[in-house]
C-alpha cells in the first residue's frame, strides 16, 4: 500500500528561496515510492486551510516553513483529529526554536530523500484557552513580540540579527503586569514583566535552557515568570541566571514545571504563540496535551 504525503510549503519563509527546490522535493519523495501532493501557501494562516481541505487519506504531512506554518498545521491536525497521521518538518524560518531543541536539520531539503528513515516521536502540544494551540511556547511581556514585530524584509536581509536589534529596542521601555497565577495547587499574586510557558530550549532565538534539559513528552511545561527588578543590579542578576541557565535561586524569577497554568491579569495582555501574535487577553488557561502529535525526527549527519 502506497504512503500518501501532503507537502505544505510556505514560499516566504526564511530567505524565500524554497520554490527553487520544489522539483527536488517532488523527485525525492517519488523515488521513495510515495504519492505526494504539494501545495504552496498563498497568504497568512493559509497552511491550516490547506490541510483542512486536503486531509483525506493522508499518512504523512510534510511542512516546509517556519514556526508559524508548523503551528497552523498542528492546529488543523488536532481539530481534524488526525491522530494516526505523522508530521514531518523542514524548518525554513528565522529562529526555528522547536527544530533547534529537537536537533532537526535547518533548511536542509536533502532530508526528503530519507523520509522513511526517520524516528517517530510523540510530543506534547499546548492548548491555549479553548481554541488555540502551540507547539513550543505561549508568552507575554518584554521581547516576546520581537518575532512578529520584525518585518519580513528585515528577516530576509539580516536573519536572526534582525531579532536582536528589535529586542534591544524593546528593553528601553518595560511594562509591568499585575496578575494572579495558578499552576497545579499553587496560587501567586504578583507583578511580572515577562511570562513564558514553554516546551523548548530556545524562545525567539534566545537559548533559555541547556541542551537536553527539556523533555517534550513528559506532560509538563516549563514556566518562567520574571519580576521587574528594583535596581539596575537586579537586571544583571536576571542576566546572570539566563547565562547560567539556572532560574531556581533568583528572587526576580519564578520557575516551575506544571501541566496546567491559569493567568488572570488586571488588564489585557498581548500574547505570543509560537512567535506569532495571538491577541490580547486578561484571562488565559493553558493545558499540556501530552504526546498529542507524532513528529518525524531527522538525525543530523556527522
Amino acid at each position: 500500500m502506497s504512503i500518501n504525503v501532503l507537502t505544505i510549503v510556505n514560499p516566504t519563509s526564511g530567505k524565500g528561496k524554497i520554490e527553487e527546490n520544489i522539483d527536488e522535493i517532488k523527485r525525492n519523495i517519488k523515488e521513495q515510492g510515495m504519492e505526494n501532493e504539494i501545495v504552496l501557501t498563498q497568504k497568512e494562516k493559509n497552511a491550516k486551510q490547506i490541510l483542512d481541505e486536503n486531509k483525506e487519506n493522508k499518512d504523512l504531512i510534510l511542512v516546509c516553513g517556519g514556526d508559524g506554518t508548523l503551528n497552523e498545521t498542528v492546529t488543523s491536525m488536532i481539530e481534524n483529529k488526525l491522530e494516526n497521521v505523522t508530521l514531518s518538518f523542514i524548518p525554513l524560518g528565522t529562529t526555528n526554536d522547536l527544530a533547534r531543541t529537537l536537533d532537526i536539520p535547518i533548511k536542509d531539503i536533502s532530508v526528503t530523500k530519507k523520509l522513511l528513515q526517520t524516528t517517530a516521536k510523540r510530543i506534547d502540544i499546548g492548548k491555549w484557552n479553548e481554541d488555540r494551540y502551540f507547539c513550543y511556547v505561549a508568552a507575554f511581556g518584554v521581547i516576546t513580540d520581537v518575532s512578529y514585530k520584525t518585518s519580513q524584509k528585515a528577516k530576509h536581509k539580516y536573519g536572526r540579527l534582525a531579532y536582536y536589534i528589535n529586542a534591544i529596542k524593546e528593553l528601553v521601555k518595560i511594562p509591568t503586569y499585575k496578575m494572579k497565577l495558578r499552576y497545579d495547587n499553587k496560587h501567586i499574586e504578583d507583578e511580572f514583566i515577562y511570562g513564558g510557558i514553554t516546551n523548548s530550549e530556545s524562545i525567539a532565538g534566545f537559548k533559555w535552557f541547556a541542551k537536553g534539559e527539556i523533555q517534550l513528552d513528559d506532560g509538563l511545561f516549563e514556566g518562567i515568570f520574571i519580576r521587574k527588578p528594583r535596581t539596575i543590579f537586579g537586571y544583571f542578576k536576571i542576566l546572570s541566571s539566563f547565562l547560567k541557565k539556572d532560574y531556581h535561586k533568583n528572587e526576580y524569577i519564578l520557575f516551575t514545571q506544571a501541566k496546567n497554568f491559569e493567568i488572570e491579569a488586571e488588564e489585557s495582555i498581548k500574547w505570543t504563540i509560537d512567535g506569532e501574535f495571538a491577541g490580547e487577553q486578561k484571562n488565559v488557561k493553558i493545558e499540556n496535551m501530552q504526546k498529542e502529535i507524532e513528529l518525524a525526527i531527522y538525525q543530523k549527519e556527522e
